[in-house]
């Protein structure tokens, strides 16, 4: 009987850990932004060879961008309604939109795959302690003359172990999104429309800054405090070092300003910036691939903290209190 209600109380902490943490299991099921991301590819592969072949896709097939996921639906319908309006070349921007989406995906993938290592350890760490109980409870006499305060030892065992489980899967989520916390997570995706969305405008026609006003908008509907800081006047000076220092950010506010350097650039001498633009993205890229890879790296060192300073006390605490009443019933 209580056994039944130890594991009784276990499943229902369980409950209602799932339920305070329901954003960081949201975020590591990442398999339906991944058949998402997957829809987008197929969508703009099928325009790019179409375009490709020399065919002029049906009205039904550029309408299907608007069904895609956000912000790819938005972002894609935009930009290629803007070149088609403006009679400008449309297979640099899907390729582009395309290798994105491919990049982004593999992105995905690969965080999953590194950091299932931590995944798993959160789930060895949560039915440790019901495993272990039970085999104490079998082999060392004296316990079951005892089953409140065994059971009561077992129960806040449970509670330690299933808060270092929370904290694994909260270190394992932030290592996948390179150290970037909850609610600025939608700054990257945002960051990088935006670039593809500046050179769209750019090729379409239209001036520097205008298209960077018309791009810091499109920001603001997804990531308002990004586009804060990026600025909303091509003139402004950045905020980046007044507002935010932490290290993760960095990136993303340093591509707005590497944007603005090279219209400013090629303001003054004369030619276009879109080549400049291709590089900062390109650059900002394999700067947050390099920031993933390296919080991921360091998991696996991470991860000891939650198993030293919660799993392993009460482990050992089990057994110094089932090997104490075992004493007590020799005596």
């Amino acid at each position: 009987m209580c056994w039944f209600l130890a594991i009784l109380a276990f499943v229902l902490g369980l409950a209602v850990l799932a339920a305070e943490f329901s954003d960081v299991f949201s975020s590591l099921s990442s398999g339906k932004e991944y058949q998402s991301i997957g829809q987008v590819v197929a969508v703009l592969q099928e325009l790019q060879e179409t375009l490709e072949a020399g065919l002029v896709p049906a009205t039904e097939r550029w309408e299907n961008l608007r069904s895609l996921s956000e912000p790819w639906g938005s972002l894609t319908f935009q930009s290629i309604s803007d070149l088609r309006q403006s009679g400008g070349s449309l297979l640099p921007t899907l390729r582009r939109l395309r290798t994105l989406a491919l990049d982004h995906q593999t992105s995905l993938k690969s965080a999953k795959a590194r950091s299932a290592q931590a995944l798993a350890q959160a789930l060895v760490c949560a039915a440790l302690v019901p495993i272990f109980g039970a085999a104490l409870y079998l082999f060392l006499p004296g316990i079951y003359e005892r089953p409140i305060v065994w059971l009561s030892a077992c129960l806040f065992s449970m509670a330690l172990t299933g808060a270092g489980a929370c904290w694994l899967l909260t270190m394992a989520n932030a290592a996948r999104w390179g150290g970037v916390k909850q609610e600025q997570r939608a700054w990257i995706l945002a960051a990088q429309a935006g670039g593809e969305k500046m050179l769209s405008l750019l090729r379409s026609g239209l001036t520097s800054d205008v298209a960077w006003m018309k791009t810091t908008e499109f920001i603001a509907t997804r990531a308002p405090d990004l586009a804060s800081q990026w600025g909303f006047s091509l003139w402004e000076v950045s905020k980046s070092g007044l507002t935010y220092s932490y290290q993760a950010l960095q990136p993303l506010l340093s591509l707005g300003t590497a944007i603005k350097k090279a219209i400013h650039v090629s303001v003054i001498e004369g030619r276009p910036c879109t080549e400049r633009i291709e590089t900062g993205l390109y650059a900002f890229g394999q700067e947050m691939r390099a920031q993933v890879d390296r919080e991921l790296t360091l998991l696996a060192n991470r991860a000891l903290k939650p198993l030293f300073l919660c799993v392993a006390p009460s482990l050992m605490g089990l057994l110094g209190l089932g090997l104490y009443l075992a004493w007590l019933e020799a005596r």
